[in-house]
């Protein structure tokens, strides 16, 4: 894999796989890790694995105090998300609603590597469909409210996402996403989330929820290559990959039940190109082809346009001379994935409005090119 990469990209994996590296690094060697690492929001994740290394000291002090300085903000990020989640959980106490943590509160919850260092933006929740609407008006009562928003957006999240408008607090003004499914409804993936909240499990130390190992994969590879466009998506595929090391090495049954859920939930193809991309980028241990036995793959045309699309669009950009490959990159999967999210007749439209806002003056494009 790195001998196909440019540069800056072999810099940020050699960093990532193997970070005693990084003491024979130089300054503009180190200038440069540092701007990458900040794109794919892995500063802390770097800092944590340097620290338990104990190779803060050995590397350049300006860079040694970056990334320090990184990993304080991810632990105080950290610590809001787990107060968030706690009075969360107080709130919908006299509720019998189950509620499921999702993403990354739920790997530091599991206590998998990925977690240390990262850093929380937002908070996601997953509750049942049928308990949308007692959960949201609940949390507006107490102290939570919607960020103003278009009558499209507003539409768009009530009839076709897998989550409501993000729920903002009033005076802590941290964030929480509340999804009641995990890939969008009019997406060509159709999940029966029952099973998934069936065989929820609650970690020893904790009284919360989150999805089984298993699911926890699953969901990890359908938030890539289902949800996201991959842009800058390098920190999701380290999730991945160590979800899977993890499990992999604790459960000897771990991969047999994998395939087997994914079979289950028609989750093939994300599975597939999950494995795929992240044994060819991390060298994630996965017995043999394994991921042959989905019955459902991308045709090998799929995955021949994919090898080439994914890897510079999941890496940054070089801040100083972005590369017009990867941008088309970007593009593309940025477009296969409304394609595969959005049937025809909703998809046109859809396209059109985003491309209004790219033209009319005063419109939050970059927001809007979030979802």
């Amino acid at each position: 894999m790195t001998r196909n990469l440019p540069d800056h990209h072999r810099l940020l994996l050699n960093a990532l796989n193997n970070p005693a590296s990084v003491v024979e690094y130089k300054i503009p060697d180190w200038e440069l890790l540092l701007r990458l690492v900040r794109r794919v929001k892995l500063l802390g994740f770097l800092a944590a694995e340097l620290e338990r290394r104990d190779l803060l000291d050995k590397i350049p002090v300006r860079a040694a105090n970056q990334l320090r300085s990184g990993l304080i903000r991810a632990k105080k990020l950290q610590q809001l998300a787990h107060w968030e989640l706690n009075r969360i959980a107080s709130a919908l106490k006299d509720t019998p609603v189950p509620m499921i943590v999702l993403k990354g509160a739920a790997y530091a919850l599991a206590k998998l590597p990925s977690a240390e260092g990262r850093y929380f933006v937002d908070l996601d929740i997953m509750v049942p469909k049928e308990s949308l609407d007692q959960v949201e008006a609940l949390l507006l009562k107490k102290g939570w409210r919607h960020r103003d928003i278009s009558a499209y957006d507003e539409r768009y999240y009530r009839a076709w996402s897998h989550e409501i408008p993000a729920l903002i607090h009033r005076e802590r003004e941290t964030e929480i996403d509340i999804h009641h499914t995990i890939a969008p409804v009019t997406s060509r993936v159709k999940i029966d989330t029952r099973l998934l909240f069936d065989d929820a499990m609650t970690p020893s130390h904790t009284d919360y929820k989150i999805l089984c190992p298993v699911d926890m994969v699953l969901h990890c590879a359908v938030n890539l290559f289902q949800n996201n466009e991959l842009a800058d998506d390098l920190r999701d595929l380290l999730d991945l990959h160590g979800s899977l090391a993890v499990f992999g090495n604790e459960d000897p049954g771990f991969w047999r039940k994998l395939i087997e859920r994914a079979n289950q939930l028609c989750l093939g193809k994300p599975l597939f190109y999950g494995i795929q991309f992240s044994r060819l980028v991390f060298q994630t241990p996965v017995p043999g082809n394994v991921e042959n036995e989905l019955n459902e793959k991308p045709s090998i045309f799929s995955r021949s346009i994919m090898h080439f699309l994914v890897p510079p669009a999941l890496f940054p950009l070089h801040p100083d001379k972005p590369s017009k490959y990867a941008r088309l990159a970007r593009l593309l999967l940025y477009l296969r994935s409304h394609w595969i999210r959005m049937p025809l007749h909703l998809l046109l439209p859809h396209l059109t409005y985003k491309c209004y806002l790219m033209v009319v003056p005063g419109k939050t494009v970059a927001k809007e090119l979030g979802k």
